[in-house]
């Protein structure tokens, strides 16, 4: 996002600053997401992902890295690579308006499918935010059949993460982060406290139907460096898995659709993988506080005079995370804000006249 943004918008992308979107995407797609597709495509032993790839850096792919495109479209055909749909911009739609969600999600399925030829059955939103409510307009609105959501104690309570469940509101059934064995990664596999053989152990041993291991896909080569054995862990990964006769690499439909639910699952306030498995680490400053108040002031006036992709890139859920120990990126967004309501006001003088 811009620093400083005009003070009017001629149109949405005025809020972007394209060089840095550029230069940023180069550099990971060098460090990340070739070295990571090539991976799975060289990978003799059953390496398999589900990815989440937002409709903005699906966009970026087309703009700066179609070689991206093409690999990831090949892998998505050969089942070894499973698209997860969520709203278009990563956005926390979700906390706004249901219809928001709605909408930005099935934007997110159409462009997959202009892309690369497939509808996903399988949703999760930024943080794997969840709730019941997020449960039934996955299934009544979108005709999804998937849910990954985080498995939070405070939800489970006595039971494990490693079954698939079910929504009481509806017939998704969920599957659920093992935030345990996904913490071990992101945070151990850089300072070698994790080993493909050790983990596949540990993996072994737990009892149950499906072991959902959830983390950003920059973890490997972005965060954690190459040269830190991100890519070699996955590497071997499989192969010491399959030492252990009932572990196998499944997509996410893969899974669900293999094992009943075993129990309903009700998820009455959000749960998410953020500090606290809640949305605290969203809503609890008053910086965020603010900022979703003006966004929901503003997204029925932004929708209505066009400038919808305007509000919706201002919606993005880092933005929101960003703000709770930075004034600065408040800032940002509320000079990007007042640059939007701006325009919506030109706009309704002009049509008024």
């Amino acid at each position: 996002m811009r620093g400083i943004p005009p003070l009017k918008l001629g149109e949405a992308d005025d809020l972007l600053d394209v060089e840095l979107d550029r230069s940023l995407f180069e550099k990971v797609a060098e460090r990340c997401y070739r070295p990571l597709l090539k991976l799975v495509e060289a990978s003799e032993d059953g390496l398999k992902l589900a990815l989440k790839v937002s409709g903005t850096l699906l966009e970026q792919m087309e703009a700066w890295g179609s070689d991206l495109l093409e690999s990831l479209k090949s892998l998505v055909s050969a089942g070894r690579v499973e698209l997860v749909a969520g709203p278009y911009y990563h956005s926390i739609a979700s906390l706004i308006a249901p219809e928001e969600l709605v909408e930005q999600t099935r934007m997110h399925v159409d462009l997959i499918d202009e892309l690369m030829g497939v509808r996903p059955k399988v949703f999760s939103n930024p943080f794997l935010i969840y709730d019941d409510r997020v449960g039934q307009l996955v299934s009544e609105e979108l005709g999804m059949s998937v849910v990954i959501a985080e498995g939070s104690p405070r939800v489970l309570g006595w039971r494990a993460p490693s079954y698939v469940y079910k929504s009481p509101a509806s017939e998704t059934r969920l599957l659920l982060r093992d935030y345990r064995l996904s913490d071990e990664v992101s945070f151990g596999l850089g300072r070698g406290y994790v080993r493909a053989d050790s983990y596949a152990t540990r993996v072994s041993r737990i009892e149950g139907q499906v072991v959902v291991v959830g983390l950003p896909a920059e973890t490997f080569g972005e965060f954690i460096p190459a040269e830190a054995g991100a890519f070699e862990f996955l590497k071997w990964l499989p192969r010491e898995l399959s030492k252990y006769p009932r572990e196998r690499l499944s997509t996410p439909s893969e899974a669900a659709s293999k094992y009943e639910p075993v129990d309903e699952l009700a998820v009455s306030q959000p749960v998410s993988w953020l500090e606290g498995k809640d949305l605290s680490a969203l809503t609890g400053s008053p910086l965020q506080v603010a900022a979703l108040e003006i966004l929901r002031e503003l997204r029925v006036k932004a929708l209505s005079s066009g400038l919808a992709r305007a509000w919706r890139l201002l919606s993005q859920a880092d933005l929101l995370y960003s703000m709770r120990a930075s004034m600065g990126v408040f800032l940002k967004f509320e000079r990007a804000a007042c640059s939007l309501r701006s325009s919506i006001a030109a706009r309704s003088l002009t049509s008024k006249a």
